[in-house]
């Protein structure tokens, strides 16, 4: 049996390591609390290079506090793609709820994820998005919650 002594482990041209299934970038951003009113509302776009065509990507988006008029709907949606604006992308993330009222003890999480919706084809530059929707006036990540949207990207 051998052993392999390495001090600096350098991957050939700079390109990076690249092992199928292995996370090869974590991108996230954040969103405060905020009061919204019916209809659309971009609450986080985050612009990213990924490190390798073909790659797949975990998406994870978490929407904490939320509080409505109870029966209206609350609507996330996510999206991946080349164009700052969301809804050109492909959407990876569709998720709906049922407010149950807008007192301090009503609120509701939503979490989703998406795994494999969306392969890119370049490396330029991509972007991921967390998009609401809302039947009536809303408030989102109540009691200073933070929204959260992480995108790993996922070596093939």
């Amino acid at each position: 049996m051998s052993t392999l002594y390495v001090d600096n482990l350098q991957p050939n041209l700079g390109t990076g390591v690249h092992a199928a299934g292995h996370v090869v970038q974590v991108v996230q951003g954040t969103a405060e609390e905020v009061n919204i009113n019916a209809g659309d509302y971009a609450l986080i776009n985050l612009s990213f290079t990924p490190k390798f065509v073909g790659s797949k990507f975990l998406v994870l988006c978490t929407i904490p506090n939320i509080t409505g008029t109870a029966g209206n709907f609350f609507q996330l949606q996510s999206y991946i793609g080349t164009s700052a604006t969301p809804t050109s992308n492909t959407r990876v993330i569709y998720a709906r709820t049922s407010m149950i009222g807008t007192g301090a003890s009503n609120t509701q999480t939503l979490t989703a994820s998406d795994y494999g919706s969306f392969t890119c084809s370049s490396t330029a530059t991509h972007y991921v998005s967390a998009s609401v929707t809302t039947e009536g006036s809303m408030a989102i990540a109540r009691h200073s919650a933070t929204c959260k949207l992480q995108l790993m990207e996922i070596a093939q």
